[in-house]
């Protein structure tokens, strides 16, 4: 069996190939850029489960078309939306935060092009100031997809809070926001947490535990 992930993220497909090994899943998982085909659907929708499931859908309909070797009919499609909501801002980025611009952007803060990891960091701390109101929290929206009209949806969140000053925004671990968000339980933002350590906790690892659960069970 071939499990495919609708993204284009390294980071996020090594984040599931270590969930779904540590579920003793079967099957290689596998990209669309990892069999040499493009995709970059439009996230036109307001919400991460909405976003998840444009993405599945996406990507049913394109390994149909393409059908690359590794396809069969009946292999499972993978797709998520995550990102960072945070409360002094009304809930921004949210859905938007990858593509995150602030006030700068159109009127969702959203740029024509995308902004480096650190300059969005630097812009959505800039932005916050020095608002007292820190509290925020990752989301991650997770669809596992059988076909347009039969999948399971598990959503997670992460809750931290947003570090002080740019000085604080450490750690080398993980990408995007994950430098900002400081988790007071830990002492640590997000980056200064080992890869085993955020899959216990984050987000996108609560989910996709979900997830594999549902499809590795047969194979415990």
């Amino acid at each position: 069996m071939t499990i495919w992930f609708a993204t284009g993220n390294a980071h996020k497909k090594a984040e599931l190939v270590s969930i779904l090994r540590a579920h003793r899943c079967p099957g290689e998982v596998l990209t669309p850029g990892d069999v040499g085909l493009d995709f970059d659907p439009e996230e036109t929708e307001d919400s991460f489960h909405g976003n998840a499931l444009l993405k599945a859908r996406a990507l049913h309909r394109l390994l149909r078309e393409a059908r690359p070797p590794a396809f069969a009919e009946g292999d499972p499609v993978i797709a998520d939306d995550s990102g960072i909501c945070v409360d002094a801002l009304g809930g921004r980025p949210g859905v938007y935060s990858a593509r995150y611009a602030g006030p700068e952007g159109n009127a969702d803060g959203v740029a024509g092009g995308k902004l480096g990891s650190a300059e969005r960091n630097a812009l959505l701390l800039g932005e916050i100031g020095d608002d007292p109101v820190r509290t925020a929290r990752f989301v991650c929206a997770m669809i596992l997809s059988f076909g347009d009209d039969r999948f399971l949806l598990a959503q997670e969140t992460f809750e931290g809070e947003i570090v002080g000053s740019p000085d604080l925004a450490v750690g080398h671990g993980g990408f995007g926001y994950d430098p900002i968000l400081f988790i007071p339980g830990l002492g640590r933002t997000v980056a200064e947490l080992s890869e085993d350590d955020k899959n216990a906790i984050s987000h996108r690892g609560k989910a996709a535990r979900r997830i594999a659960e549902a499809l590795c069970q047969d194979s415990r």
